[in-house]
């Protein structure tokens, strides 16, 4: 199974997708019912994405220079599965920002209902935090963009 460079560079995007998925995330995960000023250390884990980005990126796309020396040509094909993956993506950021419109719409009905069924210590607990939004966005981007990335391998596989 000889892999072109194309083909490797869109494994290198769907490997960094799975990894941001299973280090970063759970971070976010556990503190997603806090606000992100009360967030423990959320500017160096910021700084920790994107030193950890830079350097992946730096170090995957170089070594694949490195062993892929020439340069491989760029026609019609590769324009029309680019094409096709950057739609699919683009329906599914779509698709994602109804679900987040109607995820948010519900925490607000269901803290509503809180307060009509006269349970204050309930009502009151029941937030949605900047934690919550941004683990949600996060999880939603990372979805979208490993179904984009994976389209876009068997598109190069196939056609």
């Amino acid at each position: 199974m000889g892999l072109s460079k194309k083909e490797i560079s869109i494994l290198i995007e769907i490997i960094f997708s799975i990894v941001f998925v299973f280090i970063f995330l759970p971070y976010f995960y556990e503190n997603q019912e806090i606000n992100l000023i009360l967030m423990d250390d959320l500017i160096g884990k910021i700084i920790e994405i994107l030193i950890f980005t830079v350097i992946y990126f730096s170090i995957a796309y170089s070594l694949l220079e490195f062993i892929f020396k020439k340069k491989e040509s760029k026609d019609e094909r590769d324009d029309m599965i680019n094409s096709k993956s950057y739609k699919l993506g683009y329906l599914l950021y779509e698709f994602s920002l109804f679900i987040f419109i109607g995820y948010v719409c519900s925490k607000f009905q269901n803290k509503e209902l809180l307060n009509l069924t006269g349970n204050q210590e309930l009502y009151n607990n029941f937030q949605l935090t900047d934690g919550g939004i941004v683990f949600f966005v996060l999880v939603l981007l990372a979805f979208i963009s490993i179904i984009k990335s994976l389209y876009q391998f068997y598109l190069h596989r196939t056609v």
